[in-house]
């Protein structure tokens, strides 16, 4: 299915991974979609039933939070990279499974191949209509909907220098990154001390915890530095 896909997905400019990752960065915006099929045996039968992860952000917020996360680095993205990495902004809507025709010609791939991408092509014109027409710019529509872009919606929210609603919107349990750790040991009293005080002592530290640390911290006028986004933020800190 990825030597079909690419074949297609090439034809329209569009960028196809063997992990079944398509992607195409159009400034300012960076589309990303995973596509699998829910079991391959569907592939022998008149139908199938594809998985769609559906990505759409700001090309800018990959830096963004990568930075806050960590700071002092100067680390370049790809495309690759902002579409299937550990690092990357995450930016999914809802998984949706959609079911599609297939049969087993020669060309029955490339075919399937074809209506997945207008499929997806027309979800991307559609959102942009929605966004357009109720929100003026993909910015608003991540703030209108911050319960399920948190993320997105936070971001924003920092580049405009309103810290409070950005945390606000870190602290939504549907904040992604909860379960993303890096691992952080303590070697300075400082980096202890503040280990302690952050309730962490297993040496992990969450990218959400360190993203909401920031949002606090900027709101103290404190300087954002390695050790802040490592460990967390000392309790007279977050007073």
């Amino acid at each position: 299915m990825y030597e079909a896909m690419k074949l297609v997905a090439k034809k329209r400019k569009i960028k196809a991974s063997p992990q079944h990752d398509l992607y195409k960065r159009v400034d300012p915006y960076f589309f990303n979609v995973f596509y699998n099929a829910q079991n391959k045996d569907d592939l022998k039968t008149e139908n199938v039933n594809i998985c769609l992860d559906i990505g759409l952000k700001y090309c800018r917020f990959d830096e963004l939070r990568f930075g806050i996360i960590n700071p002092e680095n100067d680390y370049r993205f790809t495309d690759k990279i902002r579409a299937n990495s550990l690092i990357k902004c995450p930016s999914n809507f809802p998984r949706m499974t959609i079911p599609f025709g297939i049969d087993c010609s020669e060309k029955g791939l490339e075919r399937l191949c074809e209506d997945i991408l207008d499929y997806i092509e027309n979800f991307y014109t559609n959102l942009f209509e929605e966004v357009k027409e109720k929100y003026g710019s993909l910015e608003e529509y991540y703030i209108a909907n911050s319960e399920e872009f948190p993320l997105l919606a936070g971001l924003v929210y920092i580049e405009r220098k309103q810290y409070y609603k950005a945390e606000t919107c870190f602290r939504n349990p549907n904040m992604p990154g909860r379960n993303m750790f890096v691992s952080c040991k303590a070697v300075t009293d400082e980096q202890k001390r503040r280990l302690e005080a952050s309730g962490n002592r297993n040496l992990y530290r969450s990218d959400a915890s360190t993203l909401l640390d920031y949002t606090i911290a900027m709101q103290k006028g404190l300087e954002w530095r390695r050790d802040l986004a490592n460990f967390g933020l000392l309790p007279e800190e977050r007073q």
